[in-house]
């Protein structure tokens, strides 16, 4: 695949799991402080969610500077991450 289209890939991986993220914590706040509870599903989805979201392949802002680089035509080599 193109690095471009890698590029594009990750940042549409970060965004995507950013707006799950949210949605997750919409769905927190709606059920209350109870959602926290360890027999709560919502407390491990919670917490599987901004575990997964911290992790560097997916991180937005890197995989948003990485994309836009990308777009600009700044070389491979200049990026913040090797992993791309």
């Amino acid at each position: 695949m193109p690095y471009l289209a890698r590029a594009r890939v990750r940042a549409d991986t970060a965004h995507a799991i950013t707006q799950i993220r949210r949605a997750i914590d919409d769905l927190l706040s709606a059920h209350g402080a109870s959602s926290f509870a360890d027999v709560s599903p919502l407390q491990r989805m919670w917490r599987d969610s901004n575990t997964a979201g911290r992790h560097a392949v997916i991180d937005p802002l890197v995989n948003q500077e990485v994309y836009g680089k990308a777009l600009l035509g700044v070389p491979y080599e200049e990026n913040i991450t090797p992993l791309i």
